[in-house]
C-alpha cells in the first residue's frame, strides 16, 4: 500500500466522485443499453446531453440546461455538503449544511438544473416547518420593544439549530425579565432542530459522502456524522442502512487501497437484507456489470445502486473502465458514479494507466471551484 497524505487522500476522494459523475451526465436515465452503445458506442464518458438521445426509448431527460463538463445534481449535493465543511473549517455542521442546501436549491439559489423528489420535498419540509415554527413564536407575547423582540428571537433560533438544550439559555446573558419569553420561544421554534428531509431511500441519500468519509476517515464520529447528512435529505431508516455502507466502502478505499477489503468493508456494515443484495451481486461475477444491472435493477434505488457498484469494482481495472461500464449500464448512472468514484479514485490515484485520466479532469466545468474549496482545508 502506498503512504498517501490526507491532502491526497481528500483530493482523490472528492476529484473521483465528481468525475465520474460529469463523464456519466450525457447518458445518465436512458435505461435502453442498445441505445447509449448506439449513440456512443467508444467512448460513452463526456457526452453531450442531448434529448435526440432520449427518444423512442425508455427514459428520462432530466439535463437539457447542462454541458459537457457539467456535474448531476447529486455532484452538487456533493459539492455544497463539501462547501459547507470547508466554510466550517473541516467540521460537519448539520445546521450550516442544511442552510447552504437550502440557500443553493432553494428559491433564488444560484443552481439551474433539476431537482429530484427527495431534494424537493426536502425543500418543501424544512419551509413548511420554519414557517409553523415562526408562526408560534411571533404568536407569543412580548411586552419589550420589536428590536429586542428580534435579537432574542436570533438568538434563540441559533441555540435551536445547534442542538443546545432550553436549559444552556440561562448562561446566554439573557436578561431575567426576557428570561422566560426566550424559553417559551425555544419550546416554539424546538421542531427546527428536527430531521426535515424526504421519506426516501434512493441514490442522492450518499450523493453527498465523499468529502464527508475522507476528513472524518478515522474520527470515531464518522457514523454519526454519515448518519446525520444522510437525514437531512432523506431522513429514511433504509437510507441511513445503505449510506453506513457506502461509507465504511470509501473509508476503506482511502485506508486500504484495496478493493476486497472494500468489499469486506462493506458487507460488515451492511444489514442482514443489505448482505444479501451485495452476496447476489457478487455471486455474478462471470456477468458484465450492464448484464447485472440490468439484472438487479437499474433505477434510482439504493438497493439496485449498490450491488451494481459492488459488482463493477470486481469487473474492471482502472477509473476509465470502469465509469465506461457503468455509464453502459445505463439507468441512474450518475447515482452510482459518486460513490464508484470515490472508491476508485482512491484505489488507482489520479494520473498514470489506471488513475483518473487528467484529461477527464480538465473537462471539468467547476474544476476551479472544487480546487479552491479543496485548497481551504489542506
Amino acid at each position: 500500500m502506498k503512504p498517501i497524505s490526507r491532502t491526497d487522500q481528500l483530493k482523490n476522494t472528492v476529484l473521483g466522485s465528481l468525475t465520474a459523475d460529469a463523464a456519466s451526465l450525457g447518458c445518465h436515465w436512458i435505461y435502453d443499453q442498445q441505445r447509449i452503445h448506439d449513440i456512443t458506442p467508444i467512448s460513452p464518458e463526456f457526452h453531450s446531453p442531448t434529448m435526440a438521445d432520449y427518444e423512442g426509448v425508455l427514459s428520462y431527460f432530466a439535463h437539457g440546461k447542462k454541458s459537457i463538463g457539467d456535474i448531476s445534481h447529486y455532484g452538487e449535493q456533493a459539492l455544497i455538503l463539501l462547501r459547507s465543511l470547508s466554510d466550517n473549517g473541516g467540521v460537519y455542521n448539520r445546521s450550516r449544511y442544511q442552510a447552504l442546501f437550502c440557500q443553493h436549491f432553494g428559491y433564488g439559489g444560484d443552481y439551474i438544473g433539476y431537482i429530484d423528489r427527495p431534494m424537493r420535498d426536502t425543500l418543501d419540509n424544512i419551509a413548511i416547518v420554519q414557517r409553523q415554527a415562526m408562526k408560534q413564536a411571533n404568536a407569543i407575547a412580548y411586552v419589550d420593544d420589536d428590536e429586542q423582540k428580534q435579537k432574542l428571537l436570533s438568538l434563540v433560533t441559533d441555540f435551536v439549530k445547534q442542538d443546545k438544550t432550553v436549559s444552556t439559555l440561562e448562561q446566554a446573558n439573557i436578561d431575567n425579565k426576557d428570561l422566560a419569553y426566550a424559553k417559551a420561544l425555544f419550546q416554539a421554534l424546538k421542531t427546527l432542530a428536527d430531521y426535515h428531509g424526504a421519506d426516501d431511500e434512493q441514490l442522492p441519500a450518499i450523493a453527498k459522502l465523499p468529502a464527508l468519509v475522507a476528513l472524518y476517515v478515522d474520527d470515531i464520529n464518522l457514523g454519526k456524522v454519515t448518519e446525520s447528512a444522510i437525514r437531512v435529505t432523506n431522513n429514511n431508516d433504509r437510507a441511513v442502512a445503505f449510506g453506513q455502507v457506502a461509507s465504511e466502502m470509501i473509508k476503506a478505499a482511502i485506508m486500504t487501497q484495496d478493493i476486497p477489503s472494500v468489499i469486506d468493508a462493506g458487507r460488515e456494515a451492511a444489514t442482514p437484507e443489505i448482505v444479501v443484495l451485495i452476496d447476489q451481486a457478487l455471486s455474478l461475477k462471470n456477468k458484465t456489470t450492464p448484464e447485472v444491472t440490468q439484472q438487479l435493477g437499474m433505477s434510482c434505488n439504493l438497493e439496485f445502486g449498490i450491488p451494481s457498484v459492488i459488482h463493477n469494482l470486481t469487473q474492471q481495472n482502472s477509473f476509465a473502465e470502469s465509469i465506461q461500464q457503468n455509464i453502459y449500464a445505463g439507468g441512474d448512472s450518475c447515482g452510482r458514479a459518486i460513490l464508484l468514484g470515490a472508491v476508485l479514485a482512491n484505489i488507482y490515484g489520479i494520473g498514470e494507466d489506471k488513475g483518473i485520466p487528467h484529461a477527464w479532469i480538465e473537462k471539468l466545468n467547476q474544476k476551479q471551484t472544487i480546487e479552491e474549496l479543496l485548497d481551504k482545508l489542506d
